[in-house]
């Protein structure tokens, strides 16, 4: 589709990218922005790891989480954070005008901005596991949608994005992806051989996060891989907090964009809450630390947020036992799109108490989250209830 197809039938193509779970839209943005930023990438990315490489050993960290994304390989993938910059602005400006339609049919102008970044790959990048970036088989909350962006042409040779049309709203797929090693998933027929996403500079792939993909290899400079620039920017519904997804944006940007600053409309004024942005960022930010991922679900749940639901059951997987007793009151109470479950309840209540118990037992002497027999201790509450 174009930009004037959204704009002349924006309910058709929305109910287009409903159902498959993502659309191609061709003409997006010039060939001239593209090539601007294009450059601005690679002086940054040539910027960034001259920084890195000259930094001492204990500051790498720092200007590695400030930098880039958990998508890397370090030496020929890259996910790098962008800087909201005049060449940055304009081509995102660009794109949200001729997405305008699309995105206020799905995720609403006051869809809160939740990724900013450029995947990067030279040639010699392998490809990537079969994923998806939330789950959502078993949640009330709304998907993510991303927005990628080819800023040169793209040739199969330079590793696209591969996507499975339709699994997005397969309830099997997170199931699936549970049982079956990344490793396998290649091989494995159940998944297909997915479509790639080659095009022309300009062309936008919108995509819902539950939807399969992952990138390509791009192959050596003599069968014609090239560097590919892959500008993303995924839009969070308001109200919908999913959990899962890498949430790639500089820290000074979290919590402070709608789609309406960039889709040339009248921009809704937002007053910005930096208690909860600092509380969010640490939740984002930290995948490992159950208390902040427990912090973040009660402020969910205090906004009646329905992916409360997914950041207890993350922090419950982590080993908190009060987001477990969370879930059994929800569970109880019917909230925010759980059934009323008085078994699972119990169930969920059991677990706490076990965790407790196991983390405060003295004569443990290796407490590690990783030896507790959840899966083994509750098979049932733990396939159908918490791997959502």
């Amino acid at each position: 589709m174009s930009p004037k197809d959204i704009e002349d039938c924006s309910e058709s193509c929305v109910a287009h990218f409903e159902q498959h779970g993502c659309c191609a839209v061709q003409g997006a943005v010039s060939s001239a922005s593209c090539q601007r930023l294009a450059a601005f990438v690679d002086a940054e990315l040539e910027m960034v790891q001259r920084r890195i490489s000259q930094a001492s050993e204990e500051n790498r960290e720092s200007l590695d989480e400030e930098h880039y994304g958990r998508v890397r390989d370090r030496s020929h993938r890259w996910d790098l954070k962008l800087r909201l910059v005049p060449e940055v602005r304009e081509v995102l400006e660009e794109l949200t005008r001729s997405l305008c339609g699309l995105l206020e049919g799905t995720v609403q102008r006051d869809a809160h901005l939740e990724e900013l970044s450029c995947l990067i790959t030279d040639p010699g990048a392998m490809k990537q596991s079969i994923h998806v970036d939330t789950g959502g088989w078993n949640t009330p909350c709304a998907p993510l949608l991303t927005v990628f962006l080819a800023l040169q042409d793209t040739s199969d040779s330079m590793g696209p994005t591969l996507l499975w049309p339709g699994t997005h709203s397969d309830p099997y797929i997170m199931q699936l992806l549970r049982v079956v090693p990344e490793d396998e998933r290649e091989q494995s027929a159940r998944f297909g051989s997915g479509i790639a996403a080659s095009c022309r500079a300009g062309t936008a792939c919108l995509m819902n996060s539950r939807l399969l993909h992952c990138g390509g290899s791009n192959l050596g400079a003599e069968q014609g891989g090239s560097r590919r620039r892959l500008m993303y920017v995924t839009w969070q519904k308001h109200g919908h907090n999913n959990y899962g997804s890498t949430y790639t944006l500089r820290s000074e940007l979290r919590g402070r964009f709608r789609v309406s600053h960039f889709d040339g409309g009248p921009a809704e004024q937002y007053v910005a809450d930096e208690d909860r942005i600092a509380l969010e960022k640490v939740a984002k930010g930290r995948k490992s630390d159950r208390q902040a991922k427990f912090e973040f679900a009660i402020r969910l749940r205090e906004e009646k947020d329905p992916g409360a639901v997914e950041w207890l059951r993350a922090a419950t997987l982590r080993g908190h036992p009060l987001a477990c007793m969370h879930l059994a009151e929800m569970h109880c109470l019917g909230e925010l799109g759980l059934e009323v479950d008085f078994k699972t309840a119990d169930d969920l209540r059991r677990l706490a108490m076990d965790i407790h118990a196991y983390w405060t037992d003295s004569a443990q002497t290796d407490r590690k989250w990783e030896n507790f027999p959840l899966a083994k201790n509750y098979p049932e509450l733990y396939w159908k209830e918490l791997m959502f």
